[in-house]
């Protein structure tokens, strides 16, 4: 069985300890004012009920770090006054705040063990104090009382808990969704690195061999020795940058067992294929591009059809055949990217129970200093705006 716990701060313990100093005080002031009323009555046994009167408040002060202590002493001291003295008057409170703190902080079956001794000690001190009174109240009444306060404490004592476990698992579900956002960025980054390796290693190997060639033929020629050198350089310098690129990333392959695939990857070239695949799918989707395409570099190429890709799948799989329209704008200085859908504004954590797909745009986005919005679009339905800087694209 799962038992929640929760830390409780100093402040609060102390704070807690001076109400409980302040609540027994209170009641010893009570007790002994109707003790003193009393013996002005000439009501005999004030050195007998005072001490044992003070036995069955004082230790109320610590409660809450001995309840099941608290409870014994002032059980036994009240039983004593109810033998010796009839009634035990503001003395009876004790045992009773003792029993509701035993049923707040014990087991179930430790204080309801505790409350039926309690209750056998109060009936047997009335039967022996008043053997010759004999009534339903001397049963009735304490039943009530004492089962009043130990349903009030154990239902207290459930309450907390419960409130406990709930704090314990949104912690722990909040602990988990971070890890799990932070197992999906990981994966998405091992994904867009894999991707980069394709583009770059596969650029970087032509480079390497145009550079011998270079060389070869400069040799053959009988060129300046400068030149030679510096091709020679260049071509160190490639090949130096593959083989770090290859050992850097290469382990990312190990665990589908494959080797680099040096093969261009997909850019904007094709979105025109995956607009077409997307709508033999079920999804109506338009394609508008705005402004005169650039050159882009791979990378870039390659992140905004992906994040083109992605946008889309997330229309497919949680929206389904809703209108869509994909804008791609060459602006001056960015590349902006839109995804807007026609499905009722919704938030974004409902489209997305995992979130990877949003996190895997973002993780594009930011490798190239850009911005990603989504949410509810200023038309209706939802949109997903990506905008990139152009400053490294080809002229």
């Amino acid at each position: 069985m799962y038992v929640a716990t929760m830390k409780i701060p100093h402040s609060s313990r102390r704070r807690s300890q001076l109400l409980d100093v302040a609540v027994a005080a209170l009641l010893l002031i009570f007790f002994l004012g109707t003790l003193l009323v009393r013996s002005e009555r000439g009501s005999p046994g004030l050195a007998v009920a005072l001490p044992l009167g003070v036995l069955a408040i004082v230790p109320l002060a610590w409660r809450r770090s001995a309840p099941l202590l608290v409870l014994g002493i002032s059980g036994v001291a009240t039983f004593t006054l109810i033998v010796t003295r009839d009634t035990p008057g503001m003395a009876a409170f004790g045992p009773l705040i003792a029993l509701y703190t035993v049923a707040t902080r014990s087991e179930r079956r430790i204080s309801l063990a505790a409350g039926i001794v309690t209750l056998v000690g109060v009936i047997a001190g009335g039967l022996i104090s008043r053997p010759d009174r004999l009534s339903w109240e001397v049963f009735a009444f304490p039943v009530v009382v004492i089962s009043a306060a130990w349903l009030i404490g154990d239902n207290l004592r459930v309450r907390r808990a419960y409130v406990a476990e709930l704090e314990a698992k949104a912690a722990r579900a909040d602990t988990e969704r971070a890890a799990e956002m932070q197992r999906a960025a990981s994966e998405e980054r091992s994904r867009i690195a894999r991707e980069l390796h394709d583009v770059v290693a596969h650029h970087v190997s032509v480079i390497a061999v145009q550079a011998g060639a270079a060389r070869m033929l400069s040799e053959k020629e009988g060129n300046e020795r400068g030149a030679h050198q510096a091709l020679a350089a260049v071509e160190a310098s490639a090949r130096e940058a593959l083989g770090e690129l290859r050992r850097l990333l290469g382990v990312l392959r190990h665990d589908d067992g494959e080797g680099p695939d040096l093969a261009p990857q997909p850019g904007l070239r094709q979105l025109p294929k995956l607009v077409n695949d997307v709508r033999l799918a079920g999804l109506p989707v338009e394609l508008n591009v705005i402004g005169e395409p650039v050159p882009l570099p791979p990378a870039l190429d390659l992140s905004a059809f992906r994040i083109v890709q992605e946008a889309l799948t997330n229309v497919l799989k949680h929206e389904g055949p809703v209108p869509t329209s994909v804008i791609v704008r060459y602006l001056p200085a960015d590349l902006q990217i839109d995804v807007i859908d026609s499905a009722p504004p919704r938030p974004w954590a409902e489209r997305s129970s995992s979130g990877r797909g949003l996190i895997g745009m973002q993780e594009r986005v930011a490798m190239f200093g850009g911005e990603l919005v989504a949410g509810p679009g200023a038309s209706g339905g939802f949109e997903v705006r990506a905008t990139m800087p152009l400053t490294e694209a080809a002229p």
